[in-house]
């Protein structure tokens, strides 16, 4: 199932997911299949142990979208700048969700990474309680005057990496999680 928010950003969270047990969220940004990547990286085993997963775009084509899609998971994504016109007309630019009372924004990002954690809390109107973001293709897993802000990296380049949310009692705490160069195939 995939969930796709408005158009234009509004702060009314899709409530995704109530119940006890702790919620892993797999994380990935920057795919950029097939401009930087000559294959869709097995994501299998990081997919098979969570129970969501968000994208925040720059997977360049819809075809990055269609295998995350193929696990039968919720996936919550966000078109990025170097997304085909296809992605950029069907996914929103921003979205946030409600996942076990915690409030998540997502949204690509743009510019540079100086202050981008800043920027990117800009774009929502709202208080939440997590900013998920990519773009720079630097990892970040930083809590900014109690709020996480949290950037999994990315899967095109010599460091790739991704990321795992975990979301319990009404906290998230973020996880980055490095690859090694000759299991994701650069």
């Amino acid at each position: 199932m995939l969930v796709i928010g408005l158009k234009g950003f509004a702060c009314n969270a899709n409530p995704l997911f109530k119940g006890e047990a702790i919620l892993k969220i797999l994380v990935v940004s920057d795919i950029h299949y097939p401009d930087r990547r000559a294959d869709i990286p097995d994501l299998s085993s990081f997919i098979e142990k969570s129970d969501l997963i968000f994208a925040t775009g720059d997977f360049t084509c819809a075809e990055v979208l269609d295998y995350l899609k193929s696990f039968k998971k919720q996936v919550v994504a966000v078109h990025g700048n170097a997304d085909d016109p296809f992605l950029k007309t069907t996914l929103p630019e921003n979205l946030t969700v409600e996942v076990k009372n915690v409030k998540i924004g997502l949204y690509h990002g743009s510019g540079t990474p100086i202050r981008i954690a800043s920027r990117v809390k800009n774009i929502f109107d709202c208080q939440l309680d997590a900013y998920i973001f990519g773009h720079t293709h630097i990892p970040l897993n930083k809590l900014i005057n109690g709020k996480l802000f949290f950037n999994p990296g990315t899967i095109s380049g010599f460091r790739s990496s991704l990321g795992m949310l975990y979301i319990d009692s009404g906290n998230i705490r973020g996880e980055i999680i490095r690859l090694s160069s000759h299991i994701m195939g650069v």
